[in-house]
């Protein structure tokens, strides 16, 4: 069968060498895959009486016609057969090799090999399993096989010359009785036999003249149905008066079915007989040819093939002579036992009528009451031409089947022996050829292969579309079951597997029977239903992953699953018509929360996450093995679906189980190392933990080598900011770096900004690289979060103008910032905000004062001066044309066009002393904030009052982890511990 293997002998030949102990040289051995054989086409002439149409026409050449007939059908290139076997039981006065003369006759070549099969009824059929044998065991690509019979022509025997009398009557042997119709063991008519078969099963003289009754209506309503018309090839017949086209099996009409019960028997006739002319087959004439080929053969050939069948398996069975007619009942159960299937999944059975008790008692025997037997009549109605019966019997079974269905075909043969086959009618070979190679990856656990073939996108060979078009016409979604069948039948569980090897398990064959529905349902021009289908695959894949013990060789299949289901994904999201579509059809658990698209995706991802993280393969802190070496893996295509669409935050639940129960990230790759680092440091910047960010994508950078520039520089995009947003401006070294090209001209105008509290450059930064920095969603973030540290660099660029403190050591005044001072300051960078202009020189206007002298500033000078309204000509600053610019909330000092104010002001600079940016108190009475601890930074004040933020940043970090561990310990046993100070939830390091 499919995907068996089996071993050749190791042949090991002694050889003799002089002087030495005998040797043995040996080959490896070799390892074979017994392959599928397929039924192409199959023909058949029409059954004449005996003494009827053919009574002119040899059996050869009644295989001529029907053999001619199955090639021309099967569209094989004769060039491709190289074996003929027909089945031909009287062959007195045929001549020479029956099955040469038929082959001949139906012009095939002489080169190819033709062999006559007598194994006397079942003949035909037998010749079909020597030559599905020859595909099997990959001696032939392709075959035709069947047989003929002319009984009407057979010879009376007489002795030969030497035998004779030297005078006197001589006594001639009828052939046809002597050859085809008596027992030579027991020297009693075939009949005879079967009436022992009645009498041992007790089989009624009724029921055979029922089963005769049924077996003529059958026939003459098929007839009448025109259902014998496929497979029918008419023989023309010269005569005297010109060729007679036969078309129609001769004497299924000829009885009169009232007369039946009437007639008397005809073997035993001392009253206890039951066998009768009736309710027996007919001696006739006819001959019937199939085509078998390889899968490649069928394949190639066999689209659009009527009669397309694998054969699934055979038996021989024998029995005593006398008990011939039940010898199928023995064949049947073990040529279903090698198709792997049970009696109960046949759809059609077709059994040859050579008396009707042969049927009755096989049906008693093997339970088939009520089954699908014969359903078009048999060999007592259509006739038992001996060598053609059993290929007869197969031709009419194809006929019959639809797609997937099994058919049994079994027939008794003198001598006490029977031959049966099993078949599956299939639209494609294809299909089968794909679930027999997939099996062979499953035993060999071959994940890397299963990946290969378990495509899904529409950028694959022309092979995956004509397997959806077979699947379409053969498996349409009314006939599921069949489909199911085909997979369980194509994927049997194994009951031993060796070590090493591999099985398939049921959650396995419900994944590959969803895939085969997917290829059946996909059109790539419906991306509605496709998202469906191929998110209903995603999550049987997962469920098959799950399995313990196998599930491991599905993990390549999942992640390209996985990888196909994101990139869908973020395509729909970018095409609102289609996302509310899909949308509109999904909703949540049971509490009715309506999830989106990409919250499905990301579930059905974290579920196979989820199954690899708890793998039990190998412990957390060892080397990974099994699905946890999948782990990051799938964590990183998660992130990746999760920021392509901007659901970050779905992420959490994911790295609380990674810190829970995760490997070590220094088990794994580099690449996946730093993709997930990269993804989680981006995390932690669109939730605002900077310096988490930074650690993550610091490490990122460190550890991905420098030959990846693209792979650094989406690192450094995110590295950049996260640093900017905690004080740290980029060097010159790494703005200088390759990967960093460009970025110097984005990052330092806006750090130059920051670092001078100039909220005019800040904005003009911003503006000038806005489309790439709101692409890259920095654009808000640094609009407000930066607005803290140009908060504080402007405050400081106020105290170093307008400083009134003591500088020196003795002093006990503070050092101070007057909240006047700084809303004078604010409300002239307010107004230049709002498009007001430095006053310029001109010829009307009054001539300029004094230059004041050296130590007063000259910012505070201006912003002072043009608050002064005492003096509107000297003004620094005038009014723009068209009047003052009406601002964005953003884009004020606090909002908008509003004006500073003490008030305003004050809360300003609460907000930094509560940040950690300034470093002092605010005193309210005296409306100023106060520097603390000037005296140990040297007098300093500057250096005291406004610390390095990114110091600041990392003192308040460790005031919260101090906190944490305080409030830990004031909770005593049982409460977790926070951890060091480094960690980063969703890291996990190794606590070595």
């Amino acid at each position: 069968m499919a995907g068996q293997f089996r071993h050749a002998a190791l042949r090991v030949a002694p050889q003799l060498r002089s002087g030495s102990a005998r040797l043995f040289s040996s080959h490896a051995s070799l390892r074979q895959e017994v392959r599928d054989a397929y039924i192409l086409s199959a023909a058949r002439t029409p059954t004449a009486k005996f003494n009827g149409s053919y009574i002119n026409v040899t059996g050869p050449q009644l295989g001529a016609v029907a053999i001619k007939a199955a090639v021309e059908k099967s569209k094989v290139p004769i060039s491709k057969i190289s074996d003929v076997y027909m089945g031909n039981v009287l062959q007195g006065a045929v001549g020479q090799a029956p099955a040469r003369q038929a082959a001949i006759f139906a012009g095939l070549p002489s080169s190819v090999e033709a062999i006559t099969v007598n194994k006397v009824c079942a003949s035909g059929l037998k010749a079909v399993v020597l030559a599905a044998q020859n595909i099997q065991l990959g001696l032939a690509e392709a075959q035709v096989a069947g047989g003929f019979e002319n009984m009407s022509r057979v010879p009376y025997y007489m002795p030969r010359a030497s035998g004779l009398p030297a005078f006197g009557h001589v006594k001639m042997e009828d052939g046809l009785i002597k050859d085809g119709l008596t027992d030579v063991y027991d020297q009693i008519h075939m009949g005879n036999c079967a009436e022992n078969t009645a009498k041992k099963y007790d089989v009624s003289r009724a029921d055979q003249d029922g089963y005769a009754v049924q077996s003529y209506e059958r026939a003459q309503a098929a007839w009448k149905a025109n259902a014998f018309a496929d497979e029918i090839a008419p023989v023309t017949v010269k005569g005297k008066k010109g060729d007679t086209v036969i078309t129609t099996d001769e004497g299924f009409l000829d009885v009169k079915l009232e007369k039946v019960p009437t007639l008397k028997p005809a073997f035993v006739r001392d009253g206890t007989g039951t066998v009768t002319a009736a309710n027996s087959s007919t001696l006739n004439d006819g001959a019937s040819a199939l085509v078998l080929g390889s899968a490649d053969v069928a394949r190639e050939f066999g689209a659009g093939s009527r009669v397309l069948a694998r054969i699934c398996g055979s038996a021989d069975a024998a029995v005593d002579p006398i008990d011939f007619p039940v010898a199928p009942a023995k064949a049947v159960p073990i040529a279903l036992e090698r198709a792997g299937i049970t009696k109960d999944q046949v759809a059609v059975w077709e059994f040859n009528e050579a008396f009707a008790a042969v049927i009755k008692a096989n049906e008693k025997i093997l339970g088939l009451e009520g089954a699908k037997v014969n359903p078009l009549g048999g060999a007592i109605s259509l006739g038992h031409a001996l060598g053609s019966s059993g290929s007869r019997i197969l031709v009419t079974l194809l006929h019959q089947l639809k797609p997937g269905e099994y058919g049994v075909a079994a027939i008794c043969n003198g001598g006490g022996a029977a031959t049966a086959m099993v078949v599956q009618r299939v639209e494609s070979v294809l299909i089968i050829q794909f679930l027999s190679s997939i099996r062979g990856f499953v035993l060999d656990q071959n994940g890397d292969e299963l990946r290969k073939w378990l495509l899904v996108e529409n950028d694959v060979a022309a092979i995956y579309f004509e397997m959806s078009a077979q699947l379409k016409g053969g498996f349409p979604t009314s006939n599921a079951a069949a489909l199911e069948k085909l997979v369980e039948k194509c994927l049997p569980e194994e009951d031993d597997v060796p070590d090493g090897k591999g099985s398939p398990w049921p959650g396995f064959n419900s994944f590959v029977k969803e895939y085969l529905e997917y290829w059946r349902d996909v059109d790539f021009d419906d991306v509605v239903r496709l998202h469906s289908r191929l998110s209903y695959l995603l999550t049987s894949c997962a469920n098959a992953l799950a399995n313990p013990t196998y599930g491991t060789m599905l993990l390549q299949t999942s992640l390209s699953l996985s990888e196909s289901l994101s990139k869908l994904v973020m395509g729909l999201t970018r095409q609102p018509h289609l996302l509310a579509q899909i949308q509109g059809d999904m909703t949540g658990e049971e509490s009715g929360e309506r999830k989106s698209i990409v919250e499905l995706a990301a579930d059905i991802i974290q579920k196979i996450f989820t199954s690899c993280l708890t793998d039990r393969s190998s412990t957390r802190w060892s080397q990974p093995k099994g699905k946890k070496v999948a782990v990051y893996l799938f964590a990183n295509l998660t992130l990746k679906l999760l920021f392509a669409c901007e659901k970050s935050r779905l992420a959490v639940q994911m790295f609380t189980n990674l810190s829970t129960s995760g490997p070590a990230l220094s088990l794994y790759p580099a690449s996946q190392r730093v993709t997930f680092l990269y993804y989680l440091g981006r995390f932690n910047f669109d939730h605002g933990h900077y310096l988490r960010a930074h650690m993550c994508l610091e490490e990122a950078y460190r550890q991905c080598p420098p030959e990846f520039q693209k792979h650094r520089r989406q690192i450094l995009t995110h590295w950049i900011p996260a640093n900017l947003l905690l004080g740290r401006f980029p060097s010159w070294n790494l703005l200088n770096r390759p990967e960093a090209a460009g970025f110097a001209d984005i990052f330092l105008p806006i750090c130059a900004a920051v670092r001078t509290g100039n909220f005019v450059l800040f904005h003009q930064a911003l503006a000038l690289n806005r489309d790439w920095l709101w692409e890259k969603g920095f654009y808000l973030t640094f609009l407000h979060r930066l607005k803290p540290l140009l908060w504080r660099s402007f405050t400081r660029k106020t105290f170093l103008l307008t400083w009134q403190g003591d500088a020196g050591d003795g002093g006990n005044r503070a050092a101070s910032l007057s909240f006047d001072d700084l809303v004078t300051t604010a409300g002239y960078v307010q107004k230049l905000l709002e498009g007001y202009l430095p006053a310029g020189a001109s010829a009307s206007a009054p001539p300029r004062a004094k230059p004041p002298p050296p130590q007063v500033n000259n910012l505070f000078l201006k912003a002072v001066t043009n608050n002064t309204t005492s003096h509107p000509t000297s003004s620094t600053l005038i009014p723009p044309p068209g009047g003052p610019r009406r601002l964005m909330p953003s884009e004020g000092l606090l909002f908008g066009n509003k004006p500073p104010d003490a008030e305003s002001i004050e809360s300003v600079v609460a907000g930094l002393v509560y940040a950690g940016l300034l470093n002092g108190f605010v005193a309210r009475q005296q409306r100023r904030f106060a520097v603390e601890g000037a005296k140990r930074m040297g007098g300093n004040a500057a250096a005291a009052g406004w610390p390095n933020p990114y110091a600041s940043v990392l003192e308040r970090f460790r005031e919260a982890h101090k906190e944490a561990l305080e409030a830990c310990d004031a909770a005593g046993e049982g409460a977790e511990p926070p951890g060091e100070m480094e960690d980063v939830p969703g890291w996990v390091r190794n606590p070595g």
